[in-house]
């Protein structure tokens, strides 16, 4: 019985990791103990349910990076990543964003757009699950699982426009340090017109949804920039709240002592409180079960239409 089980080890070996692009399909239900990089236009990778496994060496499971150049139309699906130190999978331009200038035209042409991730699951991350890195446009993330993350599950941040998290599964994520450092399983840090439909949010440590304007904090490490967009323009709707703190939390840093962040933003006062926007959003339809507070708004002009609390039928 030994040699089939080596025929399915040489099998799974025999991929090439390190270039991966074009159409590219893994042997079914393989097991690699490494990280995928992806910096090609026009690549479909379908992993056939094989899982990657972080071992320390690589900190990100997948990494679609457009490295200062133009970089679309790129497919990854039915691929899992569990026990990476940092995320399960990062869609970047990866360079520090005081480096990308200030031509906000230039940058977005030079950071990934157009992308799929379909079907990926997403377990135990280090601290985000999927991170959608700045300037990321015109990106899905759609019958995925995000879970057990010790920060936010899936991360939208700042600048980037137009993403969409479609019938996703976000569970059981924000539990950094035993639970004394909680977070949501969406966090929209100054990201705007995003669609968040259909998806399941249950057992996250601070909540679902929350939407706020990053402060620009730890500004004094020279890698931060100060945001200029807002979260504003989001769609919520279709969504089920399962056992949550808070559902949708709007403008969720609002009057918050946040004098120790190290904030670039002026305060409002001087017991560090700063502004917070997340204005103009509509949350339409959402299912709230067992969730305390289903929406906070703290924002301006957000429409909440025909929510429900009640807990759908098993």
């Amino acid at each position: 019985m030994a040699a089939p089980a080596a025929h399915a080890a040489d099998r799974c070996e025999a991929v090439d990791l390190d270039n991966i692009s074009g159409k590219v399909v893994l042997p079914e239900n393989c097991s690699y103990r490494r990280a995928i990089v992806i910096t090609t236009s026009h690549t479909t990778l379908d992993c056939r349910n094989s899982t990657f496994i972080g071992t320390g060496r690589e900190k990100i499971g997948l990494i679609i990076d457009s490295k200062g150049k133009p970089l679309s139309d790129v497919t990854v699906k039915n691929c899992n990543f569990t026990k990476f130190d940092s995320s399960g999978v990062r869609v970047t331009w990866s360079e520090v964003d005081t480096r990308k200038g200030d031509d906000h035209a230039r940058i977005y042409e030079r950071t990934p757009t157009g992308i799929l991730l379909d079907n990926i699951n997403v377990k135990d991350s280090g601290r985000v699950g999927i991170y959608i890195d700045d300037y990321v446009t015109d990106t899905t993330i759609k019958n995925s699982s995000i879970t057990g993350s010790s920060g936010v599950g899936i991360y939208l941040e700042h600048s980037s426009q137009r993403i969409k998290l479609l019938d996703n599964k976000i569970m059981d994520n924000g539990f950094r340090d035993g639970g004394k450092a909680r977070r949501e399983g969406v966090a929209v840090d100054s990201s705007a017109n995003n669609v968040i439909q259909g998806n399941l949010f249950k057992g996250n440590a601070a909540g679902g949804i929350f939407l706020y304007k990053n402060c620009g904090e730890h500004i004094s490490d020279g890698k931060q920039v100060l945001r200029w967009q807002h979260s504003d323009g989001n769609v919520i709707k279709d969504n089920v709240f399962d056992g949550e703190t808070v559902g949708v939390w709007l403008a969720s840093r609002q009057g918050r002592n946040l004098s120790t962040w190290d904030c670039g933003d002026r305060p409002m006062n001087a017991r560090g409180q700063y502004a917070d926007y997340a204005n103009n959003n509509k949350l339409e339809d959402n299912t709230f079960c067992r969730t305390a507070t289903p929406v906070k708004d703290d924002g301006k002009g957000n429409q909440v239409d025909g929510s429900k609390n009640s807990c759908p039928a098993k």
